[in-house]
């Protein structure tokens, strides 16, 4: 059985170079969100997305995702030291493109899609490993939308130019629509 392919490195927050996080806090809060579910893909060490969604009153809660052990071990870190975090914010290390569609609820109002297309792992689709390919995930998390909800990518991802190509693929399966731009987020909605 092969291992699970996993990021051996982290991500601080460097708004500088990467701002999607922050942006999508933006965006949450100029859409005014609230009681919303959110699923995160990518963590950061900084785990602003829940943290902030957390302790800002909107009633937000965020699952999210990270392949890094030491952006999981942030989480633990953050949440034994804030419970009021960890009552709407829940992490889990993993490799998003082995998701169980039975563990996930049918009701993300959200889903960051930020880093879609950026693992370059040649065995992430194979048999022997079992995982998804990017069009198969992004399908996944459209089908846990609801009719209504958000589906967001970072145009400034370092693998953007590929997942235009998988985005416009999804387009023709999925009922999606492109409904803006805020800062460097490109937004779709879920329509059916």
């Amino acid at each position: 059985m092969p291992k699970m392919n996993y990021w051996t490195d982290k991500w601080d927050l460097h708004e500088d170079i990467c701002p999607c996080d922050v942006h999508f806090n933006d965006w949450a809060e100029d859409q005014k969100l609230k009681n919303k579910l959110i699923y995160h893909f990518g963590t950061g060490t900084h785990h602003v997305i829940g943290r902030k969604q957390a302790e800002n009153g909107s009633g937000n809660n965020v699952l999210a995702i990270t392949a890094s052990i030491e952006e999981y071990e942030a989480f633990i870190k953050l949440v034994s030291e804030y419970s009021k975090v960890n009552k709407q914010y829940s992490a889990y290390f993993g490799d998003i493109y082995l998701t169980n569609p039975t563990l996930l609820p049918d009701a993300f109002d959200a889903v960051t899609m930020f880093h879609l297309c950026e693992f370059f792992f040649p065995n992430t689709a194979s048999k022997e490993y079992g995982g998804f390919t990017d069009l198969q995930l992004l399908n996944l998390f459209t089908d846990k939308t609801k009719v209504g909800g958000h589906i967001l990518f970072y145009t400034r991802s370092i693998a953007f130019d590929k997942a235009k190509a998988v985005i416009a693929d999804w387009e023709k399966e999925k009922k999606v629509k492109r409904v803006s731009e805020f800062k460097t987020l490109l937004v779709y909605q879920k329509t059916a």
